[in-house]
């Protein structure tokens, strides 16, 4: 093989899934997430659009989303707790066909007590 097509292979590797959820990871717990316009390294995070209360004890966050020029980029914070630390971070890219994102909560006894318990995007 040559140099260059061992680039390749090793960019390739490096690359974010492409993905609508952040991946199941055995032993793990999704507990945190961020979404971006563009690559995580260029810290262009996005709040959402709209926060409900579906139910008491739940709060959703929404984005409304349309893919930039570098896509949309979604970090997913493995761990005990939202406010960490993370035992595993995984970076995936969201297809440039998605639309909106959705991250549900169960809130807790103070008001920054948040369980994630769902996050998908279509």
């Amino acid at each position: 093989m040559s140099a260059a097509a061992g680039l390749v292979l090793l960019a390739a590797a490096s690359a974010p899934t492409v993905a609508l959820e952040c991946p199941t990871i055995a032993g793990q717990t999704l507990v945190y997430i961020d979404i971006y316009d563009g690559p995580p390294e260029q810290q262009a995070d996005l709040a959402p659009d709209r926060t409900i209360k579906p139910s008491a004890g739940n709060v959703s966050n929404l984005w409304e989303l349309v893919a930039g020029q570098d896509g949309l980029f979604v970090k997913c914070g493995y761990g005990k707790a939202l406010a960490g630390p993370y035992s595993h971070i995984e970076m995936i890219r969201l297809p440039d066909t998605v639309k909106n994102c959705r991250a549900d909560f169960k809130t807790g006894a103070k008001p920054n007590d948040l369980i994630l318990t769902k996050f998908a995007c279509e």
